[in-house]
């Protein structure tokens, strides 16, 4: 029975400012050392994921319409909590009175008995059940810096920056092979769900015509890498395009206040990401009805044949389509998250009216996006799959707001 589970942890900290020995060192106000063990589980499944499921089916049985229960979802009844191993060291430091505050963050985190619906054979009658699939490990490094930059009389400007710098891959799987998800692939020393397809070479010129045809390909089509050098472009092919986990990622916010004036400028940033634009496939290829991005205006011809976008031709004409490293897009980017203008009223002005306090703003959130990503958004929806990010379909941006407000205090 594999139900209950023992998560233990502990942590340990120093404050070092608070010894004898650092009572001389006025510049330093805050001096902490910290580190930290823990073990957690995760319980974000269902109670009963182990377990088989039954379900009402119809056949056709002696010619006559007959209705009878059947197995519908495929049991693992060694099924295991997924076991979440992290240590933690971390420094926090102040700096004249407190006008300087660091905090600084070392961590791994490890991934036991990683729980996944993985895909299994058909013949077995189902597409997939829950596993687990082996271990996973992020390390990296977080880092906060609050700063009060200028303190006067009428003026003072404040600082916030934050970056959190992750590096993911699987450890070990416990068939010892890869697990394919459609696009995505887990594989030993690379990040989770890797992006996994072709690598796109352009299209086929007419000067390669010979060449193309012993892919059984035609000028226009796209052209593929034989990565394996067999003659024959297939699955064999495909290899890693990308990855939707980022590098790093965080803010920097700045604020800014003049006598009664406000302003925030709140900035957010991710890079080292990429995005598989699901939405090309369809408003490229051309072999369906759906609408086109303006990038096929761009399309294969005699007269321009240094593109990466095929031909257009009729419906199902020859040629082919998939995954592959054109759909592939850097989606690093620079937000501005939040820009807010504010004034409050003093308190004096307002006292024949008897309001406490009053505060007019203004704000505009998404205000800019700076990013090489050609699709609506950099900040795709996701499958809801930890192990399959950065998937971008016709993904709904994110709105620009504008917002007029007043708090009042009575």
């Amino acid at each position: 029975d594999n139900r209950y589970a023992f998560f233990p942890s502990a942590a340990l900290s120093w404050k070092v400012n608070e010894e004898e020995f650092m009572q001389d060192m006025h510049s330093i106000s805050n001096l902490k050392l910290r580190t930290s063990y823990g073990e957690t589980g995760n319980s974000e499944i269902n109670a009963y994921q182990a377990d088989e499921i039954m379900g009402n089916y119809e056949v056709i049985f002696g010619g006559a319409r007959a209705i009878g229960i059947g197995i519908s979802r495929m049991g693992n009844p060694g099924l295991k909590w997924e076991k979440v191993r992290q240590i933690d060291f971390g420094v926090e430091l102040g700096l004249f009175e407190n006008r300087i505050n660091i905090e600084f963050d070392w961590y791994r985190k490890r991934a036991m008995d990683m729980l996944l619906s993985a895909p299994v054979p058909r013949s077995s009658g189902y597409n997939e059940v829950s596993m687990n699939i082996g271990s996973m490990e992020n390390k990296g490094v977080e880092l906060a810096l609050n700063t009060v930059n200028i303190r006067g009389k009428n003026f003072t400007w404040s600082t916030i920056f934050n970056i959190s710098i992750n590096k993911n891959k699987v450890i070990a799987l416990s068939g010892g092979s890869d697990i394919y998800s459609g696009n995505t692939v887990i594989r030993v020393g690379e990040p989770v769900g890797s992006f996994f397809g072709r690598v796109h070479l352009g299209t086929w010129g007419t000067a390669e015509a010979e060449e193309a045809r012993k892919y059984n390909m035609l000028p226009g089509d796209v052209k593929y890498l034989d990565l394996n050098k067999d003659g024959v472009i297939n699955n064999n092919d495909r290899t890693i395009i990308g990855k939707g986990i980022p590098d790093g990622f965080g803010s920097f916010i700045n604020t800014f206040q003049y006598k009664n004036w406000s302003l925030l400028v709140d900035l957010q940033y991710m890079y080292g990401n990429d995005v598989l634009d699901r939405s090309i496939h369809s408003a490229e290829d051309r072999q369906g009805i759906a609408n086109s991005y303006k990038t096929v205006l761009n399309a294969w011809t005699e007269t321009n044949q240094n593109t990466p976008i095929a031909q257009i031709r009729p419906i199902n004409a020859y040629y082919t389509t998939n995954n592959d490293s054109h759909k592939i897009t850097d989606a690093s980017f620079i937000r501005g998250r939040n820009l807010l203008l504010s004034y409050t009223f003093n308190s004096n002005t307002l006292a024949h009216i008897k309001i406490d306090r009053l505060r007019v703003f203004g704000s505009v959130q998404n205000f800019f996006v700076a990013t090489q990503y050609t699709g609506y958004d950099p900040e795709v929806s996701n499958s809801g799959s930890p192990f399959d990010q950065g998937f971008g379909l016709y993904d709904y941006p994110r709105p620009r707001v504008f917002m007029l407000g007043l708090n009042v205090g009575l």
